[in-house]
């Protein structure tokens, strides 16, 4: 297996910050983070010095919120308008059968405080064209777990204009995407938005989601747990990221595809 190598996060470009020094409490907690070669100590200074926006505590949400509540990102803030049903307990494993009818900002926040105190929390309503950008402009990165695809692409969009990377995300069934999207990467990296990649939106109502088609929770969690992991190596600079490519996931098959995208003229 080869070694993971160190590169430069598009997120140490995004906001200069003092990364906080470890605990000695923290040290031995994020022990096997900073054990992962090209993360060490100061990979976990930049987690818990990062600030991370998360739409959706859904199903991508829920993997994505877990993640990387445990591996300590300092700010983590939930954005979502809805109330958590009983068709959501299948697969949005953050929710409980308490939960259901309150609203599921306040079910991840309190998954997010009983899990990592380290962990500042922020709950958000729902994004929208209008305020998506200067709400964006306060994050070193954003994870886009709704859906529906006109919250997906108001998301892309303003991370391509305010420049704020993105990892984004979507599954059907049992068959998903990831990919990692900045319309000004650092390093030379490609530049590349999701309308490069889905240049048409579908209109609200033409395509079939979970409540047409179904979706397997299990195939939700691998999903989720790639974009955490994404957001792990933006944040740390450890490995190579999906940027200028978009891993096609089929769970059914047992099959993954990586291809290469980049800038439409």
């Amino acid at each position: 297996m080869a070694e993971l190598t160190q590169t430069e996060p598009p997120v140490a470009e995004a906001r200069p910050y003092p990364p906080p020094r470890l605990s000695a409490d923290q040290r031995e907690r994020y022990d096997r983070n900073i054990l992962v070669p090209g993360i060490g100590e100061e990979g976990q200074e930049r987690l818990l010095a990062a600030r991370v926006l998360v739409v959706g505590a859904g199903g991508l949400g829920t993997p994505v919120i877990l993640y990387l509540t445990a591996a300590g990102v300092g700010h983590l803030a939930v954005a979502d308008a809805d109330v958590v049903e009983a068709t959501n307990l299948q697969r949005q494993v953050i929710h409980g059968i308490a939960d259901v009818g309150i609203e599921k900002t306040v079910s991840a926040e309190r998954a997010i405080r009983g899990l990592n105190a380290d962990v500042q929390v922020e709950r958000l309503g729902w994004i929208t064209p209008e305020n998506a950008e200067e709400i964006f402009s306060s994050y070193d990165l954003v994870l886009e777990c709704s859906d529906n695809f006109d919250a997906k692409f108001t998301v892309a969009d303003a991370c391509a204009a305010t420049g704020v990377p993105l990892v984004w995300g979507t599954i059907v069934s049992m068959t998903y995407q990831v990919t990692v999207l900045h319309s000004r990467p650092a390093r030379g990296r490609p530049a590349v938005t999701l309308r490069d990649i889905h240049p048409v939106q579908p209109a609200s109502g033409t395509t079939d989601g979970a409540p047409q088609v179904g979706v397997l929770g299990a195939a939700v969690g691998q999903a989720g747990s790639v974009m955490a992991t994404e957001a792990v190596k933006v944040i740390t600079g450890i490995g190579e990221p999906l940027l200028g490519r978009l891993l096609i996931g089929d769970a059914r098959a047992a099959a993954w595809d990586v291809i290469p995208v980049g800038r439409r003229p």
